[in-house]
């Protein structure tokens, strides 16, 4: 395919259902082996997963629902564009909004054992940034959040931020490089655990602006200081 980053995709079994071709393309796109604007060919996509027609456009009515694909009548399925606008002024405050409710819920439930893991997942990133291995940053930075989401028990706010988490991931490998230092993600996520043994739900919040508003913020500043030009 036309604008393929990083070779050919991961192949899966004849009888995986469409689910995992959807994980497998949805992965795809969000770490930019598929770029904006790149069109999904059925029958390609057909022969480098080894699955038949119906799972393939199973799997792109999800990726169409979570917002990652879109749909051009006469044209075909294309890689969606998240505008950076659209990303800052809609995607990250709901983000914020779903994660503050939870994270103040999770504060008050959160095991030992969870705990612990949330601990485990930021020296993940601690020895991942010494590295400069995005990927696995950007791997341990959604699991420390989605374990938090599923310990919270907030059933509708989960559901909603699936919704909105892929086309949010895509902007953060994106922006990743940009970090001055690769610590520092990890350094974020310690101040939220921080944040969540105090239970404080302001706390919470405030931390979790932080994390998620102001730094995505100096960090497209810092991309586009360095790539001046009108966004694509």
């Amino acid at each position: 395919m036309q604008g393929r980053r990083g070779g050919p995709l991961p192949t899966v079994s004849s009888l995986s259902r469409p689910q995992q071709a959807a994980r497998l393309l949805r992965d795809a796109i969000v770490t930019g082996r598929l770029v904006p604007g790149e069109q999904l060919k059925q029958d390609q996509l057909c022969a480098e997963l080894g699955l038949s027609p119906g799972p393939i456009r199973e799997a792109l009515r999800q990726l169409e629902s979570e917002g990652l694909v879109t749909h051009r009548p006469n044209r075909g399925v294309f890689v969606a564009h998240v505008p950076t606008e659209e990303w800052v002024d809609v995607l990250l405050p709901v983000r914020l909004l779903l994660e503050s409710h939870a994270f103040t819920k999770a504060a008050h439930v959160l095991t030992a054992d969870q705990l612990a893991e949330l601990e485990r997942l930021v020296d993940e990133m601690v020895d991942a940034a010494e590295n400069a291995d995005f990927t696995r940053i950007n791997e341990a930075d959604m699991t420390f959040h989605e374990t938090v989401m599923r310990a919270s028990g907030q059933e509708h706010t989960m559901q909603l931020w699936h919704a909105v988490s892929p086309r949010i991931r895509v902007q953060f490998y994106r922006l990743a490089p940009w970090h001055h230092r690769a610590t520092k993600i990890a350094e974020e996520h310690k101040e939220l655990l921080d944040a969540l043994r105090t239970k404080d739900a302001d706390t919470i919040h405030r931390t979790l602006e932080e994390h998620i508003i102001v730094a995505s913020k100096e960090l497209l500043a810092e991309e586009a200081n360095a790539s001046p030009g009108p966004e694509r």
